[in-house]
């Protein structure tokens, strides 16, 4: 089953028990980028990725940046995730 989420800097959703936090939405190298903190009870790792990149949580399912929306001057910094449950892994 497939969940779309719309995340803000700072936000931490979680995803069949997999904390996800926001650390940071601009742009990198000149490129919208978003920064996660994936953490678990076992495990924890930072990672950067771009629109239409994907993360395999562990021991939960497919996490894909749909898009990124970086700061201007009336909007705050926002990406939209789909998470899709069915991408269950060990």
């Amino acid at each position: 089953m497939e969940q779309l989420v719309t995340v803000k800097q700072g936000m931490q959703p979680t995803f069949d028990g997999v904390k996800v936090g926001v650390v940071k939405i601009g742009i990198a190298d000149g490129a919208p980028a978003i920064q996660f903190w994936i953490r678990t009870a076992e495990q924890q790792r930072k990672q950067a990725f771009r629109e239409g990149q994907s993360v395999t949580l562990p021991g939960a399912g497919l996490l894909t940046v749909t898009s990124i929306h970086p700061a201007d001057d009336s909007t705050a910094a926002s990406a939209t995730l789909t998470y899709d449950a069915g991408h269950v892994t060990d």
